[in-house]
């Protein structure tokens, strides 16, 4: 039996781990933070998340269908997307966009997707080792020293390590020390943010099925998300630059008060108090983006999601991407017979090319968000009515290709670049 130790639980980590132990892995996984299926969150834990509202597209829909979670059991974690809503001047420009594959796509609550992810695993007999520390990896041993959660120490060996522990990933951090001409680069973008979460989205006249964007009027000072989940919450992305008059770091009343009046004045005085007052109270958290030249160390460990290719959350991918990853592994795992030494040098080929692809797109989209034109939304016009009109000749539309379709990355950015081609007047969509 194949032994897999997966440093990070989160969803990547816990979809390859249900992956593998349907393949007959015995499956360990090293996890930072507390057991989601124990109810043992703080209110102020669960409002305080990275991302407590997530959008899964159709590609991340199959992914986790493939993996054996009844379609019901996903959908009783989010909430259908049937369009886009762009806040603009107080009024809403509304993209209404049409599934092509039968799928629509889902406004997740994170927390619940979890649980779900967790509970499928922990019935196929995979391990956890929850509020577990990794203090180092032995790629050329395959093994990995833990901090367990009584302070003991103990090291856990396989025959394959996957880094699926994000952004900061102490399995990529060995193999930048240990595997020569690795190329890693970081860079940060010039706006973070904060997850708000205001009750009663219906009453606050948010529609479901539609994921709302603010800040396209603010010259780019300014861009926010919103969506609803399961409960009947709407969650908010709120980003900022990290210094300034008006920043993630403003705790000024009276600045905040003004900003939430001008760019969320449709709301009850008192609902944009509360808003005020999570942004005060809530940690900040960074965009970054993470490029590594190779997502593997021969046959012996491989990277996931975030720890190989972390964006910003400016198209709506990186879950999507990580939770193909996982799908992907799996297919080249039968595929290959579970040869590693063949099986991960073709996941870095494959995907690499894929990761490039999408943060290229996502980085483009950042930077049309910060800096936008009311032309655009004439541009996002006219494309879809071109291509109504000559689908033959004319590429189609890029959000709803998205969201609602499981196109390769780099397809899309050929479709992107084809558009720009076609009209010159800089990015369609």
């Amino acid at each position: 039996m194949h032994k897999a130790i997966i440093v990070g639980g989160g969803l990547a980590g816990s979809l390859t781990a249900i992956y593998l132990a349907r393949r007959g892995y015995d499956v360990r996984v090293v996890e930072r933070r507390r057991d989601p299926l124990q109810n043992t969150f703080s209110a102020l834990e669960m409002t305080s998340s990275r991302a407590i509202g997530v959008s899964m597209n159709v590609r991340g829909i199959k992914a986790v269908l493939q993996a054996g979670i009844e379609p019901q059991e996903l959908n009783r974690c989010g909430e259908p997307i049937a369009g886009m809503a762009f806040s603009v001047g107080g009024k809403y420009r509304i993209r209404e966009l049409t599934p092509s594959e039968g799928i629509s796509p889902l406004s997740l609550d994170r927390l619940a997707f979890q649980r779900l992810l967790n509970k499928h695993a922990a019935l196929l007999g995979v391990k956890y080792h929850f509020e577990s520390k990794c203090l180092g990896v032995d790629l050329e041993k395959k093994s990995v020293l833990v901090q367990e959660n009584d302070g003991g120490v103990q090291r856990h060996q396989g025959d394959l390590i996957i880094g699926a522990d994000g952004a900061h990933s102490a399995v990529r951090q060995s193999m930048q020390s240990g595997l020569r001409r690795f190329e890693f680069k970081q860079t940060f973008f010039r706006h973070g943010y904060k997850t708000l979460v205001l009750t009663n989205a219906a009453e606050l006249g948010y529609r479901k099925d539609l994921l709302y964007f603010f800040g396209m009027d603010s010259k780019g000072l300014f861009a926010g998300r919103a969506a609803t989940i399961p409960g009947d919450s709407i969650s908010f992305a709120i980003c900022l630059p990290y210094t300034g008059a008006l920043s993630l770091a403003t705790q000024d009343g009276d600045t905040l008060r003004a900003f939430f009046n001008h760019y969320f004045g449709g709301l009850p005085p008192a609902r944009r108090q509360e808003m005020l007052e999570q942004f005060m109270t809530l940690p900040s958290n960074d965009l970054v983006n993470v490029r590594s030249s190779t997502f593997h160390y021969r046959g012996n460990a491989v990277l996931m999601g975030d720890a190989a290719h972390a964006t910003a959350p400016f198209m709506g991918q990186g879950m999507n991407m990580a939770l193909e990853d996982a799908y992907v592994f799996s297919t080249l795992l039968d595929k290959h017979a579970h040869d590693l030494e063949v099986v991960l040098p073709e996941f870095t080929r494959q995907r690499k090319v894929q990761a490039d692809a999408m943060q290229d797109m996502s980085i483009a989209n950042y930077e049309m968000l910060s800096n936008p034109r009311f032309i655009f939304f004439l541009r996002a016009q006219y494309a879809r009515y071109m291509h109504q009109k000559f689908p033959s000749l004319y590429p189609p539309d890029m959000a709803e290709k998205l969201y609602f379709d499981s196109v390769p990355y780099d397809e899309l950015q050929r479709i992107q670049r084809k558009q720009n081609v076609w009209y010159k007047l800089g990015r369609m969509n």
